[in-house]
């Protein structure tokens, strides 16, 4: 990745690579009608596992990907009813790593933005990127 991933701005939707939609479930909010912080990190979940299952077509069943870390930064309120566009990109491709970015966009507005970091698994060790998977995470 040339970009350093400080200078990417996960609010914009132009700056994606990658996108699901979710439709919002009243389950998904907390007593006050908003949406639920676990929720928004269920809604980075399902954009990273999307990109990361187009990877992931052809390889064998001992390998996987592992979290390692996630955070989240909570921008605006967001409520039921709707649909969350989720965004997700890729921020740093590692040896063994890959951390992405996402963004999540209710009616055109961001109001939350994540960073995954995943580690690549083959058995029970951490193993290098396969050089057919980075290509497909580089290149979408």
């Amino acid at each position: 990745m040339s970009q350093n991933s400080e200078d990417i701005d996960l609010t914009d939707p132009d700056g994606f690579q990658h996108w699901v939609e979710e439709n919002i479930r009243f389950a998904d909010t907390d007593a006050g009608g908003h949406i639920n912080h676990t929720s928004m990190a269920v809604y980075v979940e399902s954009g990273r596992t999307d990109l990361l299952l187009s990877a992931m077509s052809r390889r064998s069943s001992d390998e996987r990907w592992l979290i390692a870390h996630i955070e989240l930064d909570y921008l605006a309120e967001a409520q039921h009813p709707g649909k969350v566009r989720i965004g997700t990109r890729l921020l740093r491709l590692g040896t063994k790593s890959v951390t992405f970015g996402a963004g999540l966009f209710l009616d055109g507005r961001c109001f939350a933005t994540g960073q995954s970091v995943m580690v690549f698994m083959r058995g029970p060790n951490t193993a290098p990127i396969p050089e057919d998977m980075r290509e497909v995470l580089i290149n979408g």
